[in-house]
């Protein structure tokens, strides 16, 4: 004897109706509408206890169960289980006695094939990925239960090519939409649907528009791909390797002094074309920060002064060692200052004695003096150097305290004394 579930059949909308037993109060119109109704209390709905062990239920069949019109001429026999589970082939909690079924129908009815969609429901649990642009043609995984073959999904109302994979996901190709926006995903079989209850849902992102998707969208097809990346990668990985492009193109390190220094020291030499030779380097490192950047400034102050004549640069311009110079640089007693003169007049005045440390000549013809014969002048050919140009006239003459005259050169900006 075999058992085999009689499954609902027909096409009503009310999902009480889609069953093949209904008791009473779904079935009567007095009673949905909440009336009085003689036959409630005849064949109530909740099941009536027998003796204890016993339920008697009183059901009315919803559909024609037998095959053929009229009385059945067969064997066959049907009962009601009560079970927690669809199948009845394992352990139910009661089964009922025998009954004998009539057909009160004139018309019998055709062998039915088992449609596999009957077996279980399919629905749909997640979309990988979820979006995608309204142009369509992305491939895309719908994850769910009870998939099997013939099964095709609908995108809104477009129904779409569809590939089981498994029966836990199909693989998809998305119809193009003429705008953005999100759209239902459902699943259809031989003009029945499913997941309408629970859709999956398609967002449609235009290609023009300004998104964070749209970002992510642009970035995914420059950033570069390595060995066993996926097609698509995840945000995350998207936005680490897009930093590290931009680091690796235009970023500095900050934590590497040496580094610093020498490029500060490369813009310094574009902008005053002052040749500097590679062992230049340590000496600036080699003392503290603070040094290293009076270096700079010292230098960069001897380049705005220039000396009009050989004997104003033998007489210098000496101070008072126990005062400060009006430019705020300490005088060549001070333990920092060691590390920048050989002589004790050459920081705090102008003299014409050079500057170990920075490579800076002595000569009073540095900047001032023809460059037919000097090294330097293939340095003033850069874009960043001041222009030098012949004077005509004698050139204005700025008077110190101590009746010592200096001459501004064309080009520079000359720090008030």
């Amino acid at each position: 004897m075999t058992k085999q579930p009689i499954i609902y059949e027909g096409q009503d909308k009310n999902p009480e109706m889609c069953r093949v037993l209904l008791t009473h109060e779904i079935m009567c119109s007095r009673c949905c509408d909440k009336k009085s109704c003689g036959n409630r209390n005849e064949t109530p709905s909740d099941p009536v206890i027998i003796d204890r062990f016993f339920l008697k239920f009183f059901l009315k069949c919803n559909q024609n169960c037998l095959k053929n019109a009229g009385n059945p001429r067969d064997m066959r026999r049907f009962q009601v289980v009560i079970s927690t589970t669809v199948n009845v082939d394992g352990h139910v909690l009661a089964v009922s006695d025998n009954m004998f079924v009539h057909n009160n129908s004139k018309h019998g009815r055709r062998a039915r094939r088992l449609d596999p969609s009957e077996a279980a429901t399919p629905c749909i649990k997640a979309i990988s990925p979820s979006e995608g642009w309204t142009t369509g043609g992305a491939t895309v995984i719908i994850i769910g239960d009870n998939f099997f073959d013939g099964l095709q999904v609908v995108f809104g109302t477009m129904l779409v090519w569809s590939e089981l994979i498994t029966p836990h996901a199909i693989r998809v190709q998305t119809p193009p939409r003429h705008i953005p926006g999100v759209v239902e995903v459902t699943l259809s079989y031989k003009s029945k649907q499913f997941c309408k209850g629970a859709p999956g849902r398609f967002v449609y992102t235009a290609l023009n528009e300004p998104t964070i998707d749209y970002g992510f969208q642009r970035l995914q097809k420059v950033i570069p791909r390595h060995p066993g990346d996926p097609e698509r990668l995840p945000k995350e990985v998207l936005l680490k390797r897009a930093a590290d492009l931009v680091e690796a193109l235009y970023g500095m390190p900050h934590n590497n002094q040496e580094i610093i220094l020498k490029r500060a020291a490369d813009l310094t030499e574009a902008l005053y074309s002052v040749p500097r030779s590679h062992n230049q380097l340590p000496s600036l490192t080699g003392s503290s920060a603070h040094s290293g950047m009076m270096g700079v400034n010292s230098f960069s102050s001897q380049l705005a002064v220039n000396i009009s004549e050989a004997t104003q640069a033998d007489q210098g311009y000496s101070r008072n060692s126990n005062s400060v110079s009006p430019r705020g640089y300490v005088p060549s007693s001070t333990p920092q200052q060691s590390n920048y003169n050989t002589i004790t007049s050459t920081m705090n005045g102008y003299g014409a004695a050079g500057m170990t440390n920075l490579g800076v000549p002595g000569s009073p013809s540095f900047l001032n003096g023809s460059t037919a014969n000097s090294p330097y002048a293939i340095k003033q050919k850069s874009a960043f150097a001041p222009v030098v140009r012949p004077q005509t006239s004698p050139p204005p003459t700025c008077t110190s305290t101590n009746g010592s005259s200096l001459q501004a050169m064309a080009g520079l900006i000359v720090p008030p004394m």
